[in-house]
């Protein structure tokens, strides 16, 4: 009788590793399935130690031991990435287990044993040292600051070099666009070599996918997002993490993890070389590069691309009010999009909300409006019903025909403005013909933005207005872009919000060839100036300066803790967790969003010195916290 030691994968386990009892050995490093919760999930073998030396501990625990029914056992990750999660799991103050629940997929899990292959595991062991590594060398971490054509260049001789030694090179990217425009850089020459896996895959694809790549005798190109980081092809010598500035690596549900953090371990624990690449890199990547943490893979460029003239239009300007109307399609802006249609051009119009505007106000009492459901501000849409108030946190839609819950006055006011209001006055003025929409609503699956797109482009004179959304759709030049409205987003306070907006900002004028156009109420942020001179150095300069003052990152690690309940339940919760952190200087405060009627969500903010980072006293509090705590450990917004 064995006594099994495994890591459940699985999420809101709270444990580390749980213990079963098995008839015989289980091979460290293989995947059984437990039983867990009134069913079976997949776990990986930590240990197999016979029964008779622990019989005075299993008399004294104070659990029942389950038997694993299911003896059948498959090798399936490298034991490096099986490290690496683990690894992971401490910095984010989370289990294993979460980590490779979120990072192997389903239909991996469900169907192991078609996924094995010939020579796909050979020589797998669960201890890393016992493999003799490919690469006599401690990993690299470079990076590579350029323009997308330039890093795609740079990716496509860096392939052929692997190739040549034998090594198969893994390149990350964030999202199904991304993968796809890299296929189309980058196959050329290496078709039968190159394999592509995202989620937008059936699951028959996926697997065929995964058994091809792992079949192939011959170095393949890898080319994937974040839940195929996991595959076990034993010979890559470089992960390339392509768009490294991308928000969309950092997990927006529990556990909250950061793929480059995983990808940067499992690099590591491979001996093998990683590259971060982008334009902008993000700050912190620049900031570990300054500090002599990476090196480069090329010099750097520090001035962006400036080859689309740029122009600034205020609109506080007189001459943009028409009769104390607040304007919203500027006379600069109108000219442009007919200049671009007359040529038979395209343009990219952004707007950084979607809907009719992005809030709407009582002009008598200063409420704003909210969602009954989960109290966040409502957005004002334009349906086929009239116009609603749509929540874009939980979906729920009503009339916007209503009266001012606080003094009952008919006198709602929006503010800001969104997609549809542009495209509702672009259409007026030139029709319906030219002018495209691309958000969450107009084009709600990747098959209906990617149609939408093709459409634009073979459009002469097509206009297309969208969100963030639309850069990843768009992969070839355009002549003329503008940006009717970035404002909301320079009122949020979020301190990576300049960040964001600058990379914004880059990406939609290295897709441009002509003119760019900004319309904004604030023209002296600096902000605008950065991005007209492609000043990366003096924006990085005035960014790290302000972050080190503050203690933000990559100075300080931030540690969100978040408890939703009602009032009087996460108050006591949050005088609860302010005893356990108190020494840590824990700062607790009301979170910005609601998530259901008649509750409310508060945070509590630990600052912890990077270097003090992970601490294990604080880890152990953290993982104790019952699941109606959820934590963020770098998280993107403090609200």
């Amino acid at each position: 009788m064995q006594l099994i030691n495994v890591i459940p994968v699985a999420r809101n386990i709270g444990m580390e590793s749980l213990t079963y009892f098995s008839s015989k050995p289980l091979k460290e490093g293989s995947v059984v399935f437990v039983p867990l919760r009134k069913k079976e999930v997949p776990a990986i073998v930590l240990s197999s130690q016979d029964i008779t030396d622990v019989k005075t501990q299993i008399r004294s625990a104070d659990f029942a031991l389950k038997k694993i029914e299911n003896k059948k056992t498959q090798m399936l990750l490298l034991p490096e990435f099986v490290t690496a999660a683990r690894s992971a799991a401490d910095y984010f103050a989370t289990t294993t287990g979460s980590i490779l629940h979120s990072t192997v997929p389903n239909v991996i899990w469900n169907n192991i044993g078609k996924t094995k292959t010939s020579n796909s595991h050979k020589g797998l062991t669960f201890v890393a040292t016992k493999v003799k590594p490919l690469w006599k060398t401690i990993s690299r971490k470079l990076i590579l600051q350029s323009e997308i054509k330039d890093r795609f260049g740079s990716y496509k001789s860096l392939v052929r070099e692997e190739f040549a030694k034998k090594s198969s090179v893994f390149l990350l990217v964030p999202t199904i666009q991304d993968a796809q425009k890299a296929e189309r850089f980058l196959k050329k020459g290496v078709e039968n070599y190159t394999f592509v896996l995202h989620s937008n895959l059936t699951k028959k694809e996926v697997l065929t996918r995964w058994k091809n790549t792992l079949k192939s005798t011959h170095p393949v190109l890898i080319i994937a997002t974040s839940s195929f980081l996991s595959l076990p092809r034993q010979d890559i010598g470089t992960i390339i993490v392509e768009r490294e500035n991308s928000r969309v690596y950092k997990q927006f549900n529990r556990p909250f993890i950061d793929i480059r953090t995983l990808a940067e371990n499992f690099a590591k624990h491979r001996k093998i070389r990683i590259i971060f690449g982008d334009l902008p890199l993000s700050i912190n990547t620049m900031w570990r590069y300054k500090e002599n943490e990476l090196d480069e893979f090329s010099p750097p460029k520090l001035r962006a691309v400036r080859n689309a003239s740029q122009s600034l239009v205020d609109m506080k300007d007189k001459k943009h009010q028409k009769a104390g109307k607040f304007e919203v399609v500027s006379g600069e802006l109108k000219t442009l999009v007919s200049d671009t249609i007359k040529s038979d051009g395209n343009m990219f119009v952004f707007t950084a909300r979607r809907g009719l505007a992005s809030s709407t106000t009582c002009r008598d009492c200063g409420n704003p409006v909210f969602c009954h459901e989960c109290g966040v501000p409502i957005v004002l849409h334009s349906t086929s019903k009239g116009n609603r108030f749509i929540c874009h946190a939980c979906g729920a839609s009503r009339s916007a025909d209503e009266r001012c819950k606080g003094c009952a006055s008919w006198k709602l006011e929006t503010i800001g403005i969104g997609v549809q209001l542009v495209e509702k006055i672009l259409k007026e003025e030139f029709g319906n013909e030219n002018i495209f929409v691309i958000d969450k609503d107009a084009a709600s699956t990747h098959k209906r933005a990617s149609a939408l797109i093709d459409k634009f482009y073979a459009t002469k004179g097509g206009i297309l207005i969208g969100t963030e959304m639309a850069l990843a759709y768009l992969d070839k030049p355009i002549e003329n872009s503008a940006v009717a409205t970035m404002d909301s987003l320079l009122s949020l306070p979020e301190w990576r919000m300049s960040e964001k907006i600058l990379s914004l900002l880059l990406k939609i004028k290295e897709i441009t060839k002509n003119k760019m156009l900004i319309q904004t109420r604030k023209p002296d942020q600096k902000i605008f100036n950065y991005v007209s001179k492609g000043n990366l150095v003096d924006f990085y300069k005035d960014e790290i300066k302000k972050r080190k003052e503050f203690r933000y990152p990559p100075f300080s690690i931030f540690i969100k803790i978040n408890v939703v309940g009602t009032p009087e339940r996460v108050l006591k919760e949050m005088e609860y967790i302010k005893k356990l952190l108190n020494k840590y200087d824990i700062q607790i405060y009301s979170s910005s969003i609601r998530v259901a009627r008649e509750k409310f969500a508060m945070n509590g903010l630990l600052r912890v010195a990077r270097e003090n980072w992970p601490n294990k006293e604080i880890i152990e509090v953290l993982r104790s916290l019952p699941p109606n705590f959820s934590v963020d450990v770098d998280p993107e917004s403090l609200f």
